[in-house]
């Protein structure tokens, strides 16, 4: 339906259609200067007003939800190339630049270049590696040793170096001398049999003890034997050292008693004895045999001793030499004998020698 005008209250006659040819026209300059001319109002019928259509379905999916414009570039076609090389530098140069530059390919190139960096990320792991593993057996040590109590073994020193330990010295009675004493039989040694007798039967075992208060000072002690040759803890001394007859030698004194018969008892104060223990001469008793290795320390109780041994016993005349008493049956001793003692210089010697070589 055509709108329908209607007349302002501002004009005296009827409106006219705006394209009827039957009312006043009016030239379009005129209407506009015209301070009293205003627009007519249009009126709508809104019961005769179409309705609106559906969108449509095949509409493009970005205006269907108003997303705006799609990028301009497409799935369809591949993204414009790019490389590593065309970065720009800060002042303006490619990497290509640094790949193609001369001093750097005289040098090897990034062959050569990568060859070194993989060097020292290697040794840059290594040693984060090592040392972490290094830290965590410091913490490992020390939690164990704060854990442990101060009397524990485990925190005692560690066992010290060849000669320290505990050794079964294995000999044979080689010599036996009774020139101190005027009567043979007061002056003994055991097994009391001697090699050029029997080598089986002269066969005497010393078990003696070696420790250490540094790396290059050593000391010897006995244990209780058959021969009651005890002894305190006496120092070692190093005698050729660096030769084929290099040996810890020491001397001490004892007590050294003798049975000449079974109602007798005879003693040797103040006997000396020696003893030479070779750390290179080998030894050939009670059988050959090659060279044990030496203890590293006391854990391993009476090694044998793995070189040759000279051991000695000796002491010089006197009119204390002997002293020999009657045995009382209790056990003890009673009166001391003088009949038929005679004494003897001192320059006359009464030995023991024990060996384990040279047999």
């Amino acid at each position: 339906m055509p709108p329908n005008f209607v007349a302002s209250q501002d004009f005296a006659k009827p409106s006219l259609p705006r394209h009827s040819t039957n009312g006043l026209k009016r030239s379009r300059a005129s209407s506009v200067h015209s301070p009293n001319v205003r627009l007519s109002i249009i009126e709508e019928d809104a019961a005769s007003a179409p309705p609106m259509p559906p969108r449509a379905h095949h509409r493009p999916f970005h205006r269907r939800w108003n997303l705006g414009d799609p990028p301009r570039s497409s799935f369809e076609s591949p993204p414009p190339k790019y490389s590593v090389w065309d970065t720009m530098g800060p002042k303006g140069e490619k990497l290509s630049d640094v790949r193609n530059n001369k001093h750097i390919a005289r040098r090897g190139g990034w062959r050569r270049i990568c060859l070194i960096l993989l060097i020292i990320l290697t040794l840059v792991v290594g040693l984060a590696v090592g040392l972490s593993i290094g830290l965590r057996k410091k913490e490992s040590t020390t939690s164990d040793s704060s854990s442990q109590p101060a009397d524990s073994p485990s925190t005692a020193p560690s066992s010290p170096s060849f000669p320290a330990g505990s050794y079964t010295l294995t000999t044979y009675l080689s010599t036996v001398r009774t020139d101190c004493v005027s009567q043979p039989a007061d002056w003994s040694c055991f097994p009391y049999r001697t090699y050029s007798q029997s080598p089986s039967e002269a066969l005497a075992n010393f078990t003696w003890i070696i420790t250490s208060s540094s790396p290059s000072e050593f000391a010897i002690s006995s244990t209780s034997n058959p021969w009651s040759i005890e002894f305190p803890s006496t120092p070692l001394q190093k005698v050729n050292e660096g030769t084929e007859e290099e040996h810890y030698h020491f001397t001490t004194t004892f007590d050294k008693s003798t049975s000449p018969n079974s109602n007798i008892e005879c003693q040797f104060n103040d006997t000396l004895l020696e003893a030479f223990l070779y750390t290179k001469k080998a030894r050939d008793y009670p059988s050959p045999s090659p060279v044990d290795p030496p203890s590293s320390g006391t854990a391993d109780k009476f090694r044998p001793w793995p070189y040759a041994i000279d051991i000695r016993q000796t002491i010089g005349g006197g009119q204390n030499t002997p002293q020999c008493f009657r045995k009382q049956a209790g056990g003890g001793l009673g009166d001391r004998i003088t009949d038929g003692l005679t004494p003897k210089p001192e320059k006359e010697e009464c030995s023991c020698e024990y060996k384990n070589s040279g047999s």
